[in-house]
């Protein structure tokens, strides 16, 4: 299971999380992987001055923004996934 969280506190909230976590939910059901990922909220993750944080196992994001979703879900969310399984 890959755990993806992204912060809803209310600076990253103001630059868009919500639709972020929209995009990648979406992306999430399109790859039929809602077995194999788990996309959560979190409120602030001590990051919120360069953009949207968001956590991806262990490894911290900052500065995702909307337009890019579907380029980092390929990028950086998608090759975590074991999908043969």
């Amino acid at each position: 299971m890959v755990i993806i969280t992204i912060c809803v506190g209310s600076s990253c909230y103001m630059r868009g999380s919500d639709d972020l976590a929209s995009a990648l939910e979406r992306l999430i059901e399109k790859e039929a992987l809602e077995a194999k990922v788990d996309l959560v909220g979190s409120f602030c993750m001590s990051e919120c001055s360069p953009g949207i944080s968001i956590r991806v196992g262990d490894h911290q994001y900052r500065d995702v923004r909307f337009e890019d979703a579907e380029h980092f879900f390929y990028q950086e969310i998608f090759p975590h996934i074991d999908v043969k399984k």
